[in-house]
């Protein structure tokens, strides 16, 4: 195998293995972000929805 070949062969493999990182740490973050997406769906479901605001003390205060 001559040096440019082998050069070559180096440089495939290691290219090969940077996209592989690459790719794999994508998916990752896709698949996360699916799945907190979906946690927050249910949690949003589960929360009770409020009857009425709190009034708000610095508007609504004691007559004068």
């Amino acid at each position: 195998m001559s040096s440019q070949n082998r050069t070559r062969t180096v440089l495939l493999t290691v290219l090969s293995i940077v996209l592989l990182v690459l790719v794999s740490g994508a998916a990752s973050i896709w698949f996360h972000r699916d799945q907190e997406s979906d946690r927050r769906a249910r949690v949003d479901q589960q929360r009770p929805s409020p009857t009425a605001p709190l009034p708000d003390p610095f508007v609504t205060g004691p007559p004068r």
